[in-house]
């Protein structure tokens, strides 16, 4: 009696040199190579039904997205030296 195998499929990926090296060596620690933990992780998000880890941003990236966005419409003034940028801080009503 055979196993026939499946059909598979070549996926190409351009990822950080230094991570994938980091992750390499992990999967070498635990017995995996590439393919197999990419085959684990994609089974494991057919089984969750989505991303088997939460993705969401911390709090400080909150903080500094909701920053950013409140801050947007701001003007901006640009200083050409330290003594400009005292003399704004010393009298903010003036432009």
């Amino acid at each position: 009696m055979t196993i026939k195998e499946k059909p598979k499929k070549k996926i190409q990926v351009n990822i950080d040199r230094d991570i994938a090296n980091q992750a390499e060596q992990v999967f070498n620690e635990i017995g995996l190579n590439q393919t197999s933990a990419l085959t684990a992780f994609y089974k494991k998000v057919i089984a969750e039904g989505g991303m088997p880890f939460d993705l969401k941003m911390t709090d400080a990236q909150k903080a500094t997205l909701s920053i950013l966005n409140n801050t947007k419409d701001t003007p901006m003034h640009t200083f050409k030296d330290a003594k400009e940028v005292q003399k704004w801080l010393d009298n903010p009503d003036e432009d």
